[in-house]
């Protein structure tokens, strides 16, 4: 039986508390703390790193020490080792030293840009206070707190601590997006609803506000090909939050009934993100609510274009069998549902098998989805289709980069102790030998979230996987009685009580008809409607001619 490995992420935080794994250096020659400002001052980010360790190692006063990891962790950030200096930004906060705590807590919205935001909630909210921050730190502060009160359950919490983050703030937006999410648990809806249009709008902070302006600050290394892909992630991120927001917009006004105003929202999600892959299906949802399943069908067929065959959602099918059904296509439907079980009966297995080999060890699933994310999209196994569904996303993607900088941090670490030859120790002792244990922990911190991220995915939508097979044997049960209706009965009242919807979609003043000519265009994919008759005919009606030719729809927003 598969379990969701909740509990495994509090175990993993309680482990990375035990920093006394990591064995202390031999202590070198004492620097003093003006030794160390001095050559920060200098640009020698590394000696100065170098020096203020040694003066934690000699030190047994635990604000002496946390200041002398502070320094440390600042130093490193300025040499672009910002991996390493995690370990001893947490080792700072730790010690709980107010004065130590302040200063190099302004350096976390950064940590939480780089080094995700899981293992720095727990610590943050395990050892720090408001007081504890300053004016530019106090908003991260509220942000992790928010996310932590969401995953609780506490929404009236998330709320208020979501609201206290500032406008001009580079998170503001990522709060916008968890203060609507929780006030749709609330039943919320108009202030949920207006939460993500202003998220949606203004997204695009991200990548210019205060987070942009610490790296910019602090980081020498913004020509290396690893920042350049994290800043190109960063407005990846952006994009894909503003387009998570607009989905939201188009959630809520759904929920509300409000299903015109859903429709022109969905389409204001841009195609060429992968936010839009996975709504057109609840767009079609929504045409579905209207009862256009000739619409909702022409949304769906969107996927068998070449430019989505990478798409792994298995609700797709149960909808579109489900818009046969109600149109009385009972033959169209039963195709669906025997395709269903022929297509994802044996990576259902895989899936099954996978979680149950791999019980204990999360580094699997990570390596899984490390492997999902290397292979080409349009990839023929489905098992790497299923897990692209997730490790798709900026959150496993920045994960998967931070393990890559890690490594890349070990071989700078190497080339710098190398290039002072009247300090260096080589990279399995003194200072060089204990950043590489500490990007070691880092490695298998990165490992272990992504792992458990990746194993709780693979079981929630296997969870919907095997829902789906049930829906789709309920729905085969169903029609094969209506099929045996429709043959053996021919009563009047019977037929009237079967009769369903023959809608013809209302096409909007921003769009225009055209006839398929059986070639896929990626400006049309999401926009076709189907011209099927219904069979749900009144008796002594004859059946008309059914065509499931799709028809184009374009919007011109």
């Amino acid at each position: 039986m598969m379990k969701r490995a909740n509990s495994r992420i509090e175990l993993a935080v309680k482990a990375s508390l035990v920093f006394g794994a990591l064995a202390v250096a031999a202590p070198q020659a004492q620097a003093s703390l003006a030794d160390v400002q001095r050559a920060y001052r200098k640009g020698q980010y590394f000696s100065a790193a170098r020096m203020a360790f040694n003066d934690a190692n000699h030190t047994s006063a635990p604000a002496d020490k946390a200041m002398a990891y502070y320094w440390v962790t600042q130093s490193l950030v300025r040499a672009g080792l910002d991996q390493a200096a995690l370990y001893f930004f947490l080792r700072t906060v730790q010690i709980q030293d107010r004065n130590a705590s302040k200063k190099v807590l302004e350096l976390a919205p950064l940590f939480i840009e780089r080094t995700g935001p899981d293992l720095m909630r727990k610590y943050l909210t395990h050892f720090t206070k408001l007081e504890d921050y300053g004016p530019r730190g106090r908003n991260a502060y509220f942000m992790i707190v928010a996310k932590e009160k969401l995953l609780k359950g506490d929404y009236n919490g998330a709320v208020q601590a979501a609201g206290s983050v500032q406008p001009s703030h580079a998170l503001f937006p990522v709060a916008l997006q968890i203060r609507a999410t929780a006030l749709v648990m609330l039943n919320q809806l108009q202030p949920a609803l207006q939460d993500f249009a202003t998220c949606a709008q203004v997204a695009d902070q991200r990548t210019s506000a205060e987070a942009g302006t610490v790296e910019e600050e602090l980081s020498q290394e913004a020509s290396t090909p690893l920042m350049a892909k994290w800043y190109q992630l960063r407005k990846d991120a952006s994009r894909d939050l503003r387009a998570r927001c607009t989905a939201g917009q188009a959630r809520v006004l759904y929920e509300m009934n409000r299903f015109d105003e859903a429709d022109r929202m969905y389409d204001r999600i841009p195609k060429a993100s992968f936010v839009w892959t996975d709504t057109l299906f609840e767009h079609a949802w929504n045409s579905y609510a209207r009862e256009e399943y000739n619409r909702t069908l022409g949304k769906l067929v969107s996927y068998k274009s070449p430019a989505l065959k990478f798409v792994f959602n298995t609700e797709i099918d149960v909808l579109m069998a489900q818009s046969y059904a109600a149109l009385c296509l009972y033959n169209d439907a039963g195709k669906i549902i025997e395709d269903f079980s022929r297509t994802y009966g044996n990576v259902a297995k895989e899936i099954k098998t996978f979680v149950e080999t791999n019980t204990g060890d999360m580094r699997p699933y990570y390596l899984l989805g490390r492997r999902a994310l290397s292979d080409k999209l349009h990839t023929d196994r489905l098992l790497h289709r299923f897990v692209n569904r997730f490790v798709r996303t900026p959150y496993f993607e920045s994960l998967s980069l931070s393990e890559d900088r890690a490594v890349a941090e070990k071989i700078a670490i190497q080339r710098m102790d190398a290039s002072r030859p009247s300090t260096s120790t080589g990279i399995g002792a003194g200072f060089p030998g204990f950043l590489s244990m500490a990007l070691d922990w880092r490695i298998k911190t990165i490992q272990l979230m992504g792992g458990i991220f990746v194993r709780n995915s693979m079981i929630d939508y296997h969870q919907i996987l095997i829902s789906d097979f049930e829906k789709m044997q309920f729905m085969k049960i169903d029609i094969l009685a209506h099929q045996k209706q429709k043959l053996i009965d021919s009563n009047a009242a019977m037929a009237e009580e079967r009769m369903r919807g023959n809608r013809i979609p209302i096409r909007r003043n921003d769009q225009l008809l055209w006839t398929f000519n059986g070639e896929f265009w990626n400006d049309e994919i999401g926009d076709y409607v189907f011209a099927l008759e219904s069979e749900c005919a009144r008796p002594g009606t004859p059946a008309k001619a059914n065509s499931s030719e799709p028809r184009g729809e374009s919007s011109d927003e």
